[in-house]
């Protein structure tokens, strides 16, 4: 992922969050419904090649691309499924949920993505990861409920 891929949604998601917060306070605007809609959009975009690599670095490498979906919910993180085939024919599920609070908090030339990321393959995890992209020690690791329930 290029930097400017990193920074761009860095941007996003820091607007969509503050168009959240502006919804604490009153019904979220047509504005703001449509950032995060676009915000989740790109979301499953900017997973899907990451999602698929480490797939394949966990030994399950992917035929003919994975789907993505993308949902928001009541808080301000994105959640992005992705399902697909293996190349042995498993089924692979990626599920990933985009920190934008952490995603702001990066230094500028950061490229990482922190979040809570897991994938599974025939149900069986095969990989669980704390940020796409991050230098080590970049991304403190995540101690909320969500972080380690399952996919």
């Amino acid at each position: 992922m290029g930097r400017w891929t990193a920074r761009a949604a860095g941007a996003l998601l820091v607007l969509a969050g503050a168009a959240a917060l502006q919804g604490c306070t009153q019904p979220e605007s047509e504005d703001a419904q449509t950032m995060r809609t676009a915000t989740a959009k790109l979301s499953a975009v900017l997973l899907r090649p990451e999602a698929e690599q480490a797939f394949e670095r966990a030994g399950h490498p992917v035929r003919a691309g994975m789907e993505c979906r993308s949902r928001t919910g009541g808080d301000e993180r994105f959640t992005v499924v992705c399902t697909g085939r293996s190349t042995e024919d498993g089924k692979l599920r990626f599920r990933g949920r985009i920190d934008p609070g952490a995603l702001a908090s990066q230094p500028d030339l950061a490229e990482g993505l922190p979040g809570t990321y897991t994938g599974t393959a025939d149900g069986d995890e095969v990989f669980r990861m704390n940020c796409f992209n991050c230098e080590p020690g970049e991304v403190e690791e995540d101690s909320s409920p969500e972080a380690g329930a399952g996919s």
